[in-house]
């Protein structure tokens, strides 16, 4: 029922305001409407919101700045590491080249040794020819003893004869001992050699197992780096997201500032308008007082009379007359208690108590004089009245709802407690002399 009369009502004050509401107005409802601002204005003033708004673009920019340096830091980080691995990627290369060359460099002993161990196959096999040879030599001077050489001495023809087979015999024995030892010193230096080869190689595999220990240490310390890189690339993209999310947040909170500036500006603009009018026509506005003054004051007499009458006929055992028809008031109904209540929260959340009272009470006087509407829905959408109703504040509050202490203050003055008896209200900037209640000046 409550949405119904809004719309219907609304729909008359478009009619009505079309060539005072301007674009900016239009725009600003059209963002609220568009951007799902309905909850932030539920519970904070405009001028509230844009300091909360004001606040979390602060904030965002501390968070984004904060985010900008993690970024950069896990940039740096990811970089460091990235460089670490080149250098170890090098030195394993490095490491993989000198295993190499000590693989080839141990191929080339193996080869050696190989030789030099032919080499003593070979010798050992002269050595036993030649061993036979000597034993055949030896076995052959046995059987025939000294006289046979004696013999064969004495048995010479002359005396060069003589010589020559002493000469002989000494060349022969010469010869198997120079070919003995010529034998025994080839078969040490190649004892020699094949020993030193053998402490080459075993140098070379020791060294070859010292690199293939780098090279496996190396080879961990090159997935852990590995494995690093990924973290930080992956610190470093969460950081981009992060920071991502921060500067889409920090744009739609400086959309949601800006939409608040220009709703605040125009609400301002406004209430500066509506001052203006009102010190233009302040005459009137003390007639329209002095006149809501005088009907209260009738209204208060006549409720005297009629109860000092009822009193009388009372106390002269007379039926009381029934209740004059001319009292026309009705009770507040829960539309009228709910526009009332969101018009107070609107315009007085953040004021004291008794300003929302005081807000609730300048309703109730219009409604009460005869220069305003004579309904609570009439007065709250009376063109260029309230600047909530302009831009779009008080649909939004409709459609969230009121708090519970607006809700306590308008139904106060529902029944009855009109705390203060003004026509009007203003933020109070020191322009008009007034009763002021918080940042409100009543007059």
């Amino acid at each position: 029922m409550l949405k119904q009369m809004l719309d219907r009502k609304r729909n008359q004050i478009h009619k009505h305001n079309k060539k005072r509401i301007t674009i900016l107005a239009g725009a600003v409802a059209l963002l609220i409407a568009c951007t799902g601002l309905v909850p932030a204005f539920a519970q904070k003033t405009t001028e509230q919101k844009l300091e909360d708004s004001k606040e979390a673009v602060r904030e965002l920019k501390e968070q984004s700045d904060a985010a900008k340096a993690q970024l950069d830091e896990a940039k740096k980080n990811e970089t460091a590491i990235s460089r670490r691995l080149d250098e170890l990627d090098d030195q394993l290369e490095e490491v993989q080249q000198s295993l190499e060359d000590l693989e080839a460099r141990i191929t080339r002993k193996n080869d050696q040794i190989a030789a030099t161990e032919q080499e003593l196959d070979e010798m050992e096999q002269k050595r036993v020819e030649r061993y036979e040879a000597m034993k055949v030599r030896i076995r052959f001077m046995y059987e025939n003893s000294d006289s046979s050489l004696l013999n064969s001495l004495l048995g010479a023809g002359s005396m060069s004869e003589f010589l020559n087979r002493v000469e002989y015999f000494s060349q022969v024995v010469e010869y198997d001992r120079n070919q003995l030892e010529e034998y025994q010193t080839l078969v040490t230096g190649l004892n020699e050699k094949q020993s030193k080869y053998e402490a080459q190689k075993e140098e070379l595999l020791a060294l070859q197992e010292q690199q293939t220990a780098e090279q496996e240490k190396l080879t961990t310390l090159v997935a852990d780096a590995r494995e690093d890189l990924k973290a930080a690339g992956l610190a470093a993209s969460e950081a981009s997201d992060a920071l991502g999310d921060l500067n889409e947040q920090l744009t739609a909170e400086k959309q949601n500032q800006d939409i608040l500036e220009a709703q605040l500006a125009y609400e301002e603009k406004l209430e500066a308008q509506k001052a203006a009018e009102d010190r233009a026509r302040m005459e009137e506005i003390k007639r329209q007082e002095e006149e809501l003054r005088r009907k209260r004051e009738e209204e208060k007499r006549q409720r005297e009379e009629e109860e000092k009458r009822r009193q009388e006929q009372a106390e002269n055992g007379e039926e009381p007359d029934e209740t004059s028809e001319d009292d026309t008031s009705q009770p507040a109904s829960a539309e009228d208690l709910e526009l009332l209540a969101c018009i107070i929260q609107c315009e007085a959340e953040g004021e004291p108590y008794a300003g929302k009272l005081a807000v609730g009470s300048v309703v109730m006087n219009r409604v009460a004089s005869s220069s305003f509407p004579n309904t609570i829905m009439g007065v709250i959408y009376q063109s260029g009245q309230f600047s909530p109703v302009a831009s779009g504040r008080m649909a939004a509050r409709l459609a969230a709802g009121a708090n519970s202490e607006c809700r306590q203050a308008a139904q106060e003055v529902l029944n009855g407690n009109i705390t203060v008896p003004y026509l009007y209200f203003r933020r109070d900037n020191g322009t008009i002399d007034g009763y002021v209640i918080g940042h409100h000046v009543f007059y």
